[in-house]
């Protein structure tokens, strides 16, 4: 099996490739097989589901395939030990054809005893119910007498019939959204994101899966994390070690002229990038900048949990703007393609955008997927999967994916400060802080944590998580306890267990605060208190860190007298002004007004503020308050380096 870079052009021969070996740090995970609990089949007797396989059981899987000790405790998250599948149980195999534009046939087989097939409803770095069922129709089984439909026992489960054969089920699945979590299909393109669209049953997580994809013309490109198995007549052929490793493993295939590919290499590992779409900047810069972070992220994490690493991007000439992390490859997608340039060398705003998300999306493989709460290891796909530390996995994430473009030279301090800006301003314009706390918020995302949701009700993860690490960044370092990307890297590290809970990740951070004095762990016990577990304004601690960081920062009142009394408005629908955000008790919030009301006309007169709107944008009102004095609501931050 060759498993080298997943750049492969169809029909090129790859005999006499090496077989690339896990990591030496990279332990195998043991995933514990549940089994079914089932009436015994009617036909045969034997117990339902998969118990009758009667598995043996074994102790642990081996980091090396040539080294027999066992793994260590702290690698096995303190699971039963894993028991291997019965004889025959060779692989899972998935068949997954173009059946026109935006469409896609699948056919999945799956090993005798397969009592049930269901898909996943959530997808690793979207934490919120995804319902991929919805996307699927025509779910039949391949029987003696022909394909026949199966019954759903479930929002996206489905009862098999015969299980004591081998299962074979075939489906239609709707590939119509080009964005980095879904899945696309037309003549020009193929994106394929499995945890949308493959069916997977729980007690097989740990058998090989088998990836057919047929129709891919020997003039098409294929990128990929997931091992390829060679190129024949029948198409291409890709392995993964089980359903984790699938589910977590996108692919994209193009025309060879339409797929571009750049790699370079750090500390050994080869890094490669995949671009689909029409490219307007300068590719060796593209490449560099990517280099220069990375190394940056290298030196200070010491090591890389998987062999190589892919950048899968997606430029389409629409709208897009969106990155999801994979265990060994990220998706990025950003459009239109013609905003990403370089002008005189710099890069457009859209262009930098890309290359925030790229660094932000790097990190993650250390901090999510080689570190992560414990509530995902591994990942359960059948259920929601809440966990209160969203913000060190995305707050954290976003915080130190700036701060090693900076380090990296790709940006200078200017920029760093201007993206700081930004952070801020969503950070203070969200009245949700003051009311949710961001480790609730963390759990919430899966209520309404991607979606506009009531303005003042919840707390962002990845905004208010970045400012609490920032803070937390600070602290370390004024007590001597070095820095937060310090702590992290000492968390990640090759012989670290791989959950996360709440006590380890404070309790590291106090311990690293108080190797100078006990008062740098009060002080990290104080930040958790106040902006993790509650809701206190972080602007007053915000100013006094970026002091110390010698950063001055200072609020600039809104131009909008509006927006100073509470009601921060934009555009609506048919082009009226609309309001976005109502900040509760202000002068605005009392006089009524509510996201969604429309703004007719404002008029200030001397400290007055006279407001013509409609309530529900039908019922014509007018009211009139006093202005504010000092800043007001939504003040903008500014930020600057003292002089010196």
């Amino acid at each position: 099996m060759a498993c080298g870079s997943q750049w492969r052009r169809r029909g090129h021969a790859e005999a006499g490739l090496p077989r690339i070996r896990p990591h030496r740090n990279e332990p195998r995970q043991p995933i514990c097989l549940r089994h079914t609990c089932a009436l015994p089949d009617s036909r045969t007797g034997r117990p339902g589901g998969l118990a009758h396989l009667q598995p043996d059981l074994h102790p642990g899987h081996c980091p090396h395939p040539e080294r027999p000790h066992r793994i260590p405790p702290t690698q096995r998250l303190h699971r039963p030990p894993h028991r291997r599948p019965a004889q025959g149980m060779t692989e899972i195999r998935h068949r997954i054809e173009r059946a026109g534009r935006h469409e896609l046939t699948i056919t999945s087989a799956f090993p005798a005893g397969t009592d049930h097939i269901q898909l996943p409803i959530w997808r690793p770095g979207r934490y919120e119910q995804g319902d991929f069922g919805q996307y699927i129709r025509g779910m039949v089984q391949r029987t003696d007498t022909g394909w026949q439909p199966l019954s759903k026992v479930g929002l996206h489960r489905w009862q098999t019939v015969e299980p004591s054969e081998s299962v074979e089920v075939r489906f239609q699945f709707t590939a119509a959204q080009l964005n980095a979590g879904s899945t696309w299909a037309d003549e020009a393109l193929l994106y394929v994101n499995p945890v949308n669209c493959l069916p997977y049953h729980d007690d097989l997580a740990d058998i090989p899966v088998h990836i057919h994809l047929p129709d891919i013309p020997h003039d098409w490109y294929i990128a990929t994390a997931l091992p390829h198995m060679g190129d024949s007549e029948d198409g291409v052929h890709l392995m993964a070690k089980g359903t984790q490793e699938l589910m977590d493993s996108p692919w994209m295939a193009a025309p060879a002229d339409a797929l571009w590919h750049g790699q370079y290499e750090v500390a050994g590992h080869p890094f490669h990038i995949h671009v689909w779409g029409q490219r307007h900047y300068d590719d060796d810069a593209f490449l560099e900048a990517h280099r220069k972070f990375t190394e940056s992220q290298m030196a200070t994490f010491g090591w890389l949990p998987v062999p190589q690493y892919h950048f899968l991007y997606l430029f389409p000439d629409f709208q897009a703007r969106h990155g999801v992390e994979h265990e060994a490859s990220t998706v990025i997608a950003w459009g239109p393609a013609d905003q990403l340039t370089h002008s005189d060398g710099q890069p457009s705003a859209g262009l930098e955008e890309v290359i925030d998300i790229a660094s932000h999306e790097l990190v993650h493989t250390w901090n999510v997927k080689r570190l992560r709460p414990a509530e995902w290891m591994p990942y359960d796909f059948s259920q929601a999967s809440p966990s209160r530390l969203g913000y060190v996995a995305e707050g954290v994430t976003t915080y130190l994916g700036d701060l090693f473009l900076l380090e990296a030279g790709v940006i200078e301090m200017e920029g760093w400060l201007r993206r700081f800006e930004k952070l801020l301003t969503r950070h203070l314009w969200n009245p949700g802080r003051l009311q949710t706390s961001v480790a609730d918020s963390s759990v919430d995302t899966w209520l309404d944590g991607y979606k506009l949701g009531v303005p003042h009700r919840r707390g962002n993860i990845y905004v208010e998580g970045a400012v609490l690490a920032f803070l937390c960044d600070v602290a370390l370092n004024r007590a001597g306890g070095g820095w937060l990307m310090d702590a992290l890297a000492e968390l990640v590290g090759p012989d670290q267990s791989r959950a996360l809970t709440e006590e380890r990740w404070w309790s590291t951070l106090e311990r690293r605060a108080a190797k100078r004095s006990p008062e740098g762990a009060v002080e990290i016990r104080q930040l958790r208190a106040d902006f993790c577990e509650g809701t206190e304004d972080t602007w007053p601690e915000l100013v006094d860190a970026m002091m110390h960081q010698g950063i001055e920062a200072t609020l600039e009142p809104h131009a909008d007298p509006l927006a100073r009394c509470g009601a921060l408005c934009g555009q609506g629908r048919e082009g009226r002004t609309e309001v976005k955000v109502c900040w509760p008790d202000s002068p605005a919030w009392e006089a009524g007004l509510r996201r969604g009301d429309v703004v007719d006309q404002v008029e200030t007169e001397r400290n007055q503020l006279h407001v013509e709107w409609q309530r529900d944008s039908v019922h014509a009102t007018t009211s009139q308050w006093m202005l504010p004095e000092g800043a007001g609501h939504f003040a903008r931050p500014r930020l600057g380096m003292f002089p010196g």
